[in-house]
């Protein structure tokens, strides 16, 4: 991702957030499709055990069109759809003539629950690689009618979605989704240009032809392939087991922990964080901030991407972001703007650990 990644500045945060995606030809989810991955995962950080609690009963939808700058330049996140083995045949409909040639992890979430997924580069926007191939055939079909079809948004971490998320509480940004219950972070919707001369009737009448179909009534760009149709990839929550921010790794069912990012109790229920200790049941282990054996984390070992300066930052970092030129601190929630920090050098997570402006 882009300037601070976390809880950043403007839609052009996005431009250097990051993340990928890939395609290929419809009817073949069922097949076994191989693929070789980029070494580690889009960089990104993980739902929160509050983030998780709070949006359980959320839809998951967007609400608003998207506009360019919403993803922003994060192709070179992930392989371009066009190495990925996908060609165009000479009445310009799309083949996959080889297993998909490569695509790099990230962290895929529907209804909060984490996934892990592999994506692909398409337009300049993050795709999880199965709905790429997907889009590349349809893509290629409806040029040959005359219709230009071309992706506005795709995939979003974590990060990103909690930016977006972030902008709207702060009054700043549209209507977003909370961060994991947006439909953009399981790896199955697109948001494309159905503004464009001939793309929203062309889809109408043959988008169902490739999977893809509308499901947010409101939204006319918004078209999605069905749920389990994403490529599998190694990793992901366990049935029945969550995945704690606070602990830094996964919990059994009924495991009640005190979250590190407001220091209320959660507890684990059927894969899925709620409020409340013991609100779910007995709690099959319990894990204080402090004190009763329970984990203390350690600020250190979190960090933030940086795209002002291009590498990770660790938590309690401030630093003046070149692309708004705001202030922001290093949370364990993310990136946290605050202007004040210029003059008291303290935000969220407390005293700066290191002070960085322009």
């Amino acid at each position: 991702m882009r300037s601070p990644t976390r809880t950043e500045t403007s839609p052009r945060w996005m431009l250097a957030a990051a993340i990928a995606m890939v395609a290929c030809a419809p009817n073949t989810d069922d097949a076994a499709t191989p693929v070789t991955t980029m070494a580690g995962f889009v960089p990104d950080t993980d739902i929160t055990e509050a983030e998780q609690a709070a949006g359980v009963a959320e839809p998951g939808n967007d609400y608003t069109e998207p506009t360019a700058e919403t993803d922003g330049d994060v192709g070179t996140l992930a392989p371009p759809l066009e190495g990925s083995g996908f060609t165009m045949t000479a009445e310009g409909t799309g083949t996959a003539v080889d297993a998909v040639g490569g695509c790099r992890p990230a962290a895929g979430y529907s209804h909060g629950n984490r996934a892990n997924i592999c994506v692909v580069s398409v337009d300049g926007k993050l795709v999880e690689y199965r709905t790429a191939q997907a889009f590349g055939a349809m893509r290629a079909a409806a040029a040959s009618s005359g219709v230009r079809i071309s992706i506005v948004s795709g995939f979003r971490t974590m990060d990103q979605q909690r930016y977006l998320y972030n902008l709207y509480l702060a009054g700043r940004g549209n209507l977003a989704a909370r961060p994991g219950y947006s439909n953009h972070q399981s790896g199955l919707a697109l948001d494309l240009n159905t503004s464009s001369a001939g793309v929203y009737n062309w889809m109408s009448r043959n988008a169902s032809r490739y999977g893809f179909r509308r499901t947010v009534p409101s939204e006319p760009w918004h078209w999605e392939r069905p749920a389990g149709s994403q490529g599998s990839f190694s990793g992901g929550t366990s049935s029945g087991r969550c995945y704690s921010s606070t602990l830094g790794r996964e919990v059994a069912e009924k495991t009640c922990v005190e979250s590190r990012l407001d220091s209320a109790w959660y507890q684990c229920d059927n894969g899925s964080w709620y409020s409340g200790r013991g609100s779910r049941g007995a709690c099959s282990s319990q894990h204080p901030l402090s004190g009763g054996g329970g984990t203390t984390p350690d600020p250190g070992t979190g960090h933030c991407y940086s795209g002002t300066l291009g590498r990770d930052m660790r938590v309690g970092a401030c630093l003046q972001s070149r692309f708004d030129r705001d202030w922001y601190q290093c949370a364990s929630i993310g990136w946290v703007m605050n202007n004040s920090i210029a003059s008291s050098r303290r935000g969220y997570a407390g005293a700066c650990s290191s002070y960085t402006p322009l």
